[in-house]
């Protein structure tokens, strides 16, 4: 795996279909646990599938689908992540 020294964004501006690597956790010692136990964690990948401007934000992460609210999705830092694996026709 390769992580990239992309700019670090919130989740909330991070567009569909991309990975992103989760750099860091903004927040206090409740919602850090919770987004925990939900496998939100530092350097984990996700993917959103629905994003947007209102409403609930869709990620894919370790195989579950989520919603977050836009306020928790405003305190996690994302980068693009690439795999650095080489795919062969």
């Amino acid at each position: 795996m390769e992580r990239t020294n992309s700019e670090i964004i919130k989740l909330l501006d991070a567009p569909s279909g991309v990975p992103m690597e989760i750099v860091a956790l903004n927040g206090g010692r409740n919602m850090l646990q919770k987004l925990t136990a939900m496998g939100l964690t530092h350097h984990a990948v996700l993917k959103v599938m629905r994003g947007g401007s209102t409403g609930p934000m869709v990620v894919e992460i370790r195989g579950s689908r989520i919603g977050l609210g836009q306020g928790i999705s405003s305190r996690i830092m994302v980068r693009p992540f690439f795999s650095g694996k080489v795919r062969t026709a």
